[in-house]
């Protein structure tokens, strides 16, 4: 069956929303869970790592199953639609329990840490069910390898802009000074409880937004492209050992993984880097302006990675892509923070803010590193859905649910590491945990002020770390030999197979 054919405007465009719903809490959750954990929630930044082990270890294990499963449904909604369409709302709510703090300053860490362990696996199973079956969507959609990349690029694009939603505006509205915190101030809160409820109620928002996002786009893409009706004959262990026994998918995991790492890396520590290591006050004015530049960078310039990409193989375009990251990292890493006791940008005003050196040298770095990260996350991602008609070149049958689920699987259950590690540097470092209570006032106290090697020490891991990241994902891309001559060769034995 060939479908080669353009994919409309309007069809990527409701493909791109289930990225946009996604990444409106995928942002949330990675730029402020762990600064919530520790800062809001009061536990302990090596017990905060452990949560993220264990539950990217269970995201990692559902995400093999629901990727099989999806492979053996049949419904009148298709093999993947039916989880968007019908998971959509659990998925909205569950994201609102991470945000909870049902609990005193008093409370047991271990008490803590089973209730946001508890409530990260919960939200990460509702997850796992809409966005596996989304993630396989691109190769059923179409089998061209050029509209394999525009179509990931408008995805991308309205990655970003979900990205903006959940990273941007949720810093607006929740935090200290903050919109949603100034108004339970004004009725009277404590500072604490204040921050608290505008965690609980921009959570509320965000989740129901996505939700209903989530809902549209799967009501709207068709499932063009499934191969034949047979189920999946191999068993999970089989079925991984047979996707590892291809250089192929070796090499395209490494290099998607990496690339994602890198970039998670970034998101985790973006608001630890810019609040400990530079000492803007924690606004959310400020965060909302800070988070969305290089967002909008990224929506900008994508295009340009994907005309790139149809000119020249993916992962030389890759490369320059990490170059420009990189360029914009080192920039970042030698930033000059405010000068004085740490946050007296509190006290000025936004101009004297923005325009100070720190501002404008921030600005020139997080521009640079938005440019290149749009290709970052755009190359990569579209060499996944290649590997799938490999695969029925391989083995004669078509997996793609199984392959997105092992990907998925992989990258998780690495992400939950490095989270991990990334939380234990900063314990390591002597990073505390707020609000605590004053052994000799008896007071919550709640503080940002960390010391000078807890804010060195961030600098350091969110500038150097990705770097570090991003050099390996292309030693493997180059290591992939996917490109396109190589592609369309296997599409036409395949072709050649089915006459």
């Amino acid at each position: 069956m060939d479908i080669s054919f353009k994919i409309s405007g309007k069809e990527k465009t409701f493909y791109g929303l289930g990225d946009l719903s996604a990444n409106i809490l995928l942002a949330a959750f990675s730029f402020y869970l762990l600064f919530f954990m520790v800062s809001v929630g009061g536990l302990k930044p090596a017990l905060a790592s452990l949560v993220f082990l264990l539950a990217k270890i269970w995201d990692a294990v559902t995400d093999v199953w629901m990727g099989r499963i999806s492979d053996n449904t049949k419904s009148k909604f298709g093999k993947r639609r039916v989880y968007m369409i019908f998971g959509a709302v659990p998925f909205g709510m569950m994201f609102i329990i991470l945000w909870l703090c049902p609990f005193s300053v008093e409370t047991s860490q271990f008490v803590k840490f089973v209730y946001y362990l508890t409530a990260y696996c919960l939200f990460n199973t509702t997850y796992t069910i809409v966005y596996v079956p989304y993630n396989s969507l691109t190769a059923n959609i179409t089998d061209d390898y050029d509209q394999r990349s525009s179509l990931t690029t408008t995805r991308i694009v309205l990655a970003n802009v979900g990205l903006i939603l959940g990273a941007a505006l949720f810093g607006l509205f929740a935090g200290d000074n903050t919109i949603f915190s100034e108004i339970f101030a004004d009725a009277g809160y404590a500072q604490f409880d204040a921050v608290k409820n505008s965690y609980l109620i921009s959570s509320a928002i965000f989740g129901l937004l996505a939700a209903v996002i989530m809902l549209i786009s799967g009501l709207n893409v068709k499932e063009r492209y499934t191969g034949s009706e047979e189920k999946n004959p191999y068993g999970m262990f089989k079925t991984l050992s047979q996707f590892i026994k291809m250089k192929e998918f070796r090499y395209t995991t490494a290099y998607y993984l990496t690339s994602m790492l890198g970039f998670d890396i970034l998101l985790a520590l973006f608001i630890f880097y810019i609040q400990d290591s530079l000492g803007y006050a924690p606004d959310g004015t400020l965060s909302m302006i800070i988070v969305a530049i290089p967002l909008l960078v990224a929506m900008a310039t994508s295009v340009v990675w994907d005309k790139l990409s149809e000119r020249f193989e993916k992962h030389r375009v890759y490369l320059f892509s990490v170059i420009i990251t990189s360029v914009g990292l080192i920039i970042a890493l030698f930033i000059p923070a405010f000068k004085g006791e740490m946050y007296q940008s509190a006290t000025a005003s936004m101009s004297e803010v923005l325009s100070s050196a720190t501002s404008i040298f921030l600005t020139l770095a997080v521009c640079v590193v938005g440019c290149g990260m749009s290709g970052i996350q755009i190359l990569p991602y579209a060499s996944i859905p290649d590997i799938v008609e490999l695969d029925e070149y391989t083995y004669g049958i078509r997996r793609e649910g199984a392959y997105y689920g092992v990907q998925s699987f992989i990258y998780k259950l690495s992400n939950g590491v490095s989270l991990a590690l990334v939380s234990l540097l900063l314990q390591l470092f002597r990073y505390k945990e707020t609000p605590f209570l004053d052994e000799v006032t008896g007071e919550v106290v709640y503080s940002y002020v960390q010391s000078q090697t807890a804010r060195d020490a961030v600098r350091i891991i969110f500038c150097v770390l990705p770097i570090a990241i991003f050099v390996i994902s292309i030693i493997c891309a180059f290591k992939a030999d996917m490109g396109r001559n190589r592609f369309n060769a296997i599409k036409e034995e395949l072709a050649k197979r089915k006459k």
